[in-house]
């Protein structure tokens, strides 16, 4: 096993241990590539890498001779600081959630099954930007072909159900038990993770209450906390509320777990404008790989403006970052 494996290196390796098919896997192991540390001691692991990339191309391009491969609409690339994908029933309101925080271009209707294929957007949240991606609505007896991929590979999912509507138990028993039946959980305040003990892939999300400005939302938002009980975290929100919708970007940066981090070039002003973003619970070895690629071992000493130091307090490489932290690093 290769020394100083980063965060973002297990994030992928999580991702390609869940992987179901040939395209999930080849994007998991080129994360995997890129976040490896390229040193002596990595050597028989980037081997192993280079064999199970070259194995994995193949796969996929036999099966493209073969015809048996097409391009998948639901492969939505990430994006920004983190990927969110929303699950629904028809007219959840998922497409007016995305419209309402994004400049995507959805379709918002009143009538089911608008939304044909997933649509990506961006979500402003402070100095950066998250995906948020709208799907095609799911029911009991379907699901779109390619989309428990998307749920998979995804950093976070929000369920979404009309909290106004007469069948709130059963739409949000429908999504969960879809992802119960493809071995995925919502996990509150959790990393994304594969369960080894369950082979349960831990996923961070919640249930999203919508409409709760409706008449009958009220009493329904409360026989669904009652249903759910500690099953899944429920957030009431409305689309048509301007402040209750203000408040989905910082919800939506919570579940991605991730921090962002400036760097300060020695003796110049940091860099406020554009954070290095890394996982929650990364230390300075983390940002000093994302910032070199390759060079990290170089870096000698880091200052600290931040979180729980002095500024400018010279700290140890394993020091854990938080939210915001300035670093200056030292080859």
């Amino acid at each position: 096993m290769a020394a100083n494996l980063t965060p973002q290196y297990l994030q992928a390796e999580e991702a390609y241990r869940a992987a179901r098919t040939p395209e999930e896997k080849l994007a998991a192991l080129e994360e995997m590539w890129r976040e490896l540390p390229k040193h002596k001691s990595s050597e028989k692991l980037q081997a192993e890498l280079k064999k199970k990339l070259s194995a994995t191309r193949k796969e996929i391009q036999e099966g493209t001779k073969k015809g048996h491969s097409k391009a998948d609409p639901f492969a939505i690339p990430k994006s920004g600081a983190g990927q969110v994908v929303l699950i629904g029933t028809p007219n959840a309101g998922k497409s007016s959630i995305v419209g309402g925080l994004t400049k995507a271009h959805v379709t918002i209707a009143e009538f089911p099954f608008s939304t044909a294929l997933p649509v990506p957007g961006m979500v402003p949240f402070e100095d950066i930007k998250i995906e948020l991606v709208d799907t095609p609505p799911v029911t009991a007896e379907h699901v779109p072909t390619g989309f428990p991929g998307l749920w998979r590979m995804t950093d976070a999912l929000v369920v979404v159900v009309d909290v106004a509507g007469d069948s709130v138990l059963e739409d949000a028993e429908t999504c969960l038990t879809h992802l119960a039946n493809r071995q995925i959980e919502l996990a509150d305040g959790q990393h994304k993770h594969l369960d080894d003990a369950s082979a349960v892939l831990k996923m961070p999300g919640f249930v999203l209450a919508n409409k709760v400005d409706l008449p009958a939302a009220a009493d329904n938002l409360g026989l669904l906390r009652e249903f759910l009980g500690d099953k899944a975290r429920i957030e009431p929100i409305s689309t048509r509320d301007t402040e209750q919708l203000a408040r989905l970007p910082r919800l939506l940066f919570d579940l991605i777990d991730v921090i962002r981090v400036y760097a300060k070039p020695p003796g110049k002003k940091p860099d406020l404008d554009d954070p290095f973003i890394l996982p929650a619970g990364s230390d300075v070895h983390a940002l000093a790989h994302k910032v070199y690629r390759g060079l990290e071992h170089q870096v000698r000493s880091a200052r600290l403006w931040g979180h729980g130091v002095v500024d400018g307090q010279n700290v140890h490489l394993d020091h854990v970052l938080h939210d915001k932290d300035i670093v200056e690093l030292h080859m």
